[in-house]
């Protein structure tokens, strides 16, 4: 692909082509029959951007409201595990790049864990994602094929 990516498919056909098959496999790929994964790619495409033409852009906003709360953008770092098959400083660059955005990303250390929660709330925050699905992965049918 000699021109930069304009859309999500053209990153994902990127991270074919940089990715070994098996790392590949596992990110786009879901456990079982895959049906979550099929589910959750059906909601996206229901999404849809509500066109406004004719109108003043000399000032443009991101900004939204998400979950009651006024964001600067709707852009937010889902976690999620494993980021050292795409990259070799793995969850660490990920968490620099929330730091980066005033975001947390916590790995691992619960003492950590427990004084960045209390430092945002402190700060205003009004919600932490959590995510458990890394202790024991499902039956992942790429994973299998690809031993």
């Amino acid at each position: 692909m000699a021109e930069d990516p304009v859309n999500v498919n053209e990153y994902q056909e990127l991270a074919r082509q940089a990715l070994p098959k098996m790392y590949y496999d596992f990110y786009v790929g879901g456990a079982e029959d895959q049906y979550t994964l099929q589910e959750n790619t059906e909601a996206f495409r229901r999404i849809t951007f509500r066109p406004r033409i004719l109108i003043d852009v000399s000032k443009i906003s991101l900004s939204t409201t998400l979950l009651g709360y006024h964001v600067s953008a709707p852009i937010m770092i889902a976690p999620t595990a494993r980021h050292n098959l795409a990259h070799p400083e793995g969850e660490v660059a990920t968490a620099r790049a929330a730091a980066a955005c005033n975001v947390i990303m916590v790995y691992k250390r619960l003492d950590i864990t427990a004084r960045l929660v209390q430092r945002a709330e402190t700060s205003g925050c009004k919600a932490v994602v959590l995510t458990v699905d890394v202790p024991r992965l499902g039956r992942r049918e790429a994973d299998i094929k690809n031993k």
